[in-house]
């Protein structure tokens, strides 16, 4: 048996460099990228704040517009007669504007969902998008309920 065939079975010969498992990453050193999340990450972030901000106008708007149909709808109608078309002009055009409004609140609330969406599958904005996508859902619920709690309310001061 030779030396040579020894060395060879031990170990690498003191010429031979040893093999390391571990590499640099490509473009490591003064070419690193940065740790600022790129344009599309930023993007997803911003449509979740949107999205919430537009829920909130959303169920605030709803909200809002049923409350002053609830709390006038009453004094009217007994003042004028017991339907709508019994009350002056000008208070069925708010009426109905009022009610026409909510298809604003209602594209407000759907795009709030879009958006919401959108930065959670980013995984960016997580819980402004959970909130956009749960007052988007909450408003039209509550839509019906401020209108009768608000009609009660002035029904029973009568």
């Amino acid at each position: 048996m030779s030396l040579q065939n020894t060395q060879s079975a031990v170990g690498p010969s003191s010429t031979e460099t040893p093999h390391t498992s571990w590499q640099a990453p490509a473009g490591a050193g003064a070419d690193a990228p940065s740790d600022a999340p790129s344009p599309e990450r930023r993007g997803r972030a911003v449509a979740s704040s949107w999205g919430f901000t537009l829920a909130l106008i959303a169920l605030l708007g709803s909200i809002a517009t049923m409350a002053f149909v609830g709390l006038t709808v009453v004094p009217m109608e007994t003042a004028s007669g017991y339907h709508l078309s019994d009350t002056p002009a000008w208070y069925q055009t708010a009426v109905l504007g009022a009610f026409g409004s909510l298809l604003l609140w209602t594209v407000m609330g759907i795009a709030a969902i879009v958006l919401g969406i959108v930065g959670l599958v980013g995984n960016r904005g997580t819980i402004r998008g959970v909130l956009a996508i749960v007052l988007s859902v909450v408003a039209p619920l509550l839509v019906p309920v401020v209108l009768g709690t608000t009609m009660a309310v002035d029904i029973a001061q009568l």
